[in-house]
């Protein structure tokens, strides 16, 4: 496993621990770039591509060992959708809810550094990180995600920002990222 399939991994092992979810969203910007780009330097230079390289160099590693580690039979998507990668796989959780209201989701949001020839491409700071959040239907609205008009976009990424807001006493957090506003409140 690559070091960021084992971070979102033991993100969420740790995060589903004690608990059966019944979807896994497993979200990230950039998923196995690192690897990919070894693959793309594999081709240019000539050599014999590795399978288990190849194998593992898709969006979805992480949760296909997630389920394998986690002997885990429920459905899992994996996604990824630019700097607003977070908010979108709260969505998938909030969708699967809305439709399985007594459900579990594990969502965990997971991304590395970029490899430096990608770094032009980015606005974002960049930093390794991981978050596991379980999430069910909450009756008293529990945290709520709005998308909201855009403000400037927020240069670091937005699942530790979500995190920093979750762990604080703020009533509500807004982050724009793509020129996409969105706000969670409690």
């Amino acid at each position: 496993m690559s070091t960021l399939s084992k971070l979102a991994v033991q993100i969420g092992l740790r995060a589903g621990k004690d608990l059966q979810a019944d979807f896994l969203v497993f979200c990230s910007q950039h998923g196995e770039l690192t690897r990919s780009r070894e693959l793309l330097g594999s081709i240019a230079s000539g050599t014999e591509l590795s399978p288990t390289s190849f194998s593992q160099s898709v969006h979805n590693t992480s949760a296909g060992l997630y389920t394998i580690i986690a002997r885990s039979h429920v459905p899992a998507t994996a996604l990824s959708s630019g700097a607003s990668t977070f908010a979108y796989g709260w969505l998938e959780a909030e969708a699967y809810l809305a439709e399985n209201p007594a459900a579990r989701v594990l969502l965990v949001s997971y991304d590395d550094v970029l490899p430096p020839e990608y770094l032009p491409y980015s606005r974002q700071k960049q930093c390794m990180y991981g978050v596991g959040i379980v999430l069910s239907a909450a009756p008293d609205a529990g945290v709520v995600l709005e998308s909201v008009p855009a403000e400037t976009d927020e240069a670091l990424p937005m699942a530790p920002l979500f995190m920093a807001w979750w762990l604080s006493d703020e009533p509500a957090i807004r982050v724009t990222a793509d020129g996409q506003g969105w706000a969670w409140s409690r």
